[in-house]
């Protein structure tokens, strides 16, 4: 018969892998999110920090959101850095979201991708966010760290106004750290031509010389 483990471990065991996933996607870099459904402001930079994702888990713990991160990363977090009070809650409400949040943490990388939907200044409870990304399984929120946004809030399952949600356009990359945008990570030539004007300054000099190269040549068709 196979040793059950305990619901902390379980805990333990989840966030500590999926901090590498986080680590790659959204700590080492910076995404430019374009989308119809920004009224506000005419696009969306999210830049995450180590700090980020402790929240994100909905675990209390007496580390650092930074020292946690680390631990995570380290795979040296352990049992007794976890637990599940919270002022105002009780445990099993707590744990009962934890469970949620873990649920789909792995899947978060996903965020930016075809099927996700944005909704600007989000509103769930008390929840506030700047938008959220909802997809089938789940709803990240990012909210306002200006001028920028970051991860916020992780919900299990599509909790986004359906009225207010639209498609994203474009999403862009850069390294962490850097000033300019070099990938594409969502959209085609058309989104990128839609929202040239808007960060064209933000764009590198690659994806700049690409992109006029391929205007120029459809100006010639």
């Amino acid at each position: 018969m196979a040793e059950q483990i305990s619901f902390t471990t379980r805990v333990r065991n989840v966030v500590s892998i999926c901090s590498k996933d986080y680590k790659d996607f959204f700590v080492d870099y910076d995404y430019l999110i374009c989308s119809k459904a920004f009224i506000h402001r005419p696009y969306y930079i999210v830049v995450a920090d180590n700090d980020n994702y402790k929240h994100l888990t909905g675990i209390q713990s007496p580390l650092s959101p930074e020292l946690f991160f680390e631990k995570c990363l380290n795979n040296t977090l352990t049992d007794g850095e976890i637990n599940f009070i919270k002022k105002g809650q009780t445990e099993n409400e707590v744990k009962g979201s934890v469970r949620r949040k873990i649920s789909v943490l792995p899947l978060i990388t996903s965020v930016f991708s075809q099927g996700t939907l944005v909704e600007e200044d989000y509103s769930k409870n008390r929840i506030r966010c700047s938008f959220a990304a909802g997809r089938a399984e789940y709803t990240l929120g990012f909210a306002l760290a200006s001028p920028n946004t970051k991860p916020m809030t992780l919900l299990k399952g599509k909790v986004i106004d359906n009225n207010k949600a639209k498609t994203i356009d474009l999403v862009l990359r850069r390294p962490s750290g850097s000033l300019l945008f070099n990938t594409i990570v969502f959209g085609d030539f058309d989104s990128l031509k839609e929202y040239h004007n808007l960060i064209k300054d933000m764009l590198s000099d690659n994806l700049l010389s690409t992109f006029e190269e391929r205007d120029k040549q459809e100006n010639l068709l």
